[in-house]
């Protein structure tokens, strides 16, 4: 005769796992004027491009309102910083456009797509609960001539969880043999 308790963690018992929450594509208009539009975020990431000074064109939301700077492109190239300060310090300027003669600007448009990832399984208390517990009674007897185990098991769950798997409060277990 034994009785015996157990306690431990379940590995992933009620999934805790990552989440990707991403929207449909939608267009720039509307987030993206924040940041001065899809032209400031290119320029964010490509520091040495040259953007226009001063624009005619603004981008409104509800809250806010900013100037859309275009690219500077002349021919079939984007400018440079240093390209734009060399063409402004040698060259005429277009009247209209305050900008050299053959550079124009461009703004970019389109689509775009917020992605966020919930990271579950990185916060503090993720696993806390994540504990099953049981006690019981086993009852084991030897059979000489065949030399094996006959037991007897009543185990009893303190922490029945009947959400996704129906479990029982208390079993009887019989089972001939040993266990590894």
């Amino acid at each position: 005769m034994a009785a015996f308790a157990d306690i431990g963690s379940a590995f992933n018992l009620s999934t805790k796992s990552d989440q990707t929450f991403s929207t449909q594509f939608l267009a720039d208009q509307p987030f993206a004027c924040s940041l001065g539009g899809l032209t400031e975020l290119v320029v964010r990431r490509n520091p040495q491009l040259a953007i226009a000074p001063t624009s005619n064109f603004t981008c409104s939301t509800v809250s806010t309102a900013s100037i859309l700077r275009g690219l500077l492109v002349q021919g079939d190239r984007l400018l440079t910083k240093e390209e734009f300060a060399d063409l402004q310090r040698v060259g005429p300027t277009d009247p209209v456009t305050n900008l050299p003669f053959g550079v124009q600007p461009i703004y970019l448009r389109g689509e775009a797509q917020t992605n966020t990832v919930a990271r579950i399984s990185q916060s503090l208390f993720s696993k806390l609960g994540d504990y099953k517990s049981s006690l019981g009674v086993e009852l084991r007897i030897q059979m000489p001539v065949i030399n094996v185990p006959f037991r007897l098991i009543y185990a009893y769950n303190p922490n029945v969880r009947s959400v996704f798997v129906e479990e029982k409060k208390s079993v009887f277990r019989f089972s001939i043999g040993r266990t590894f």
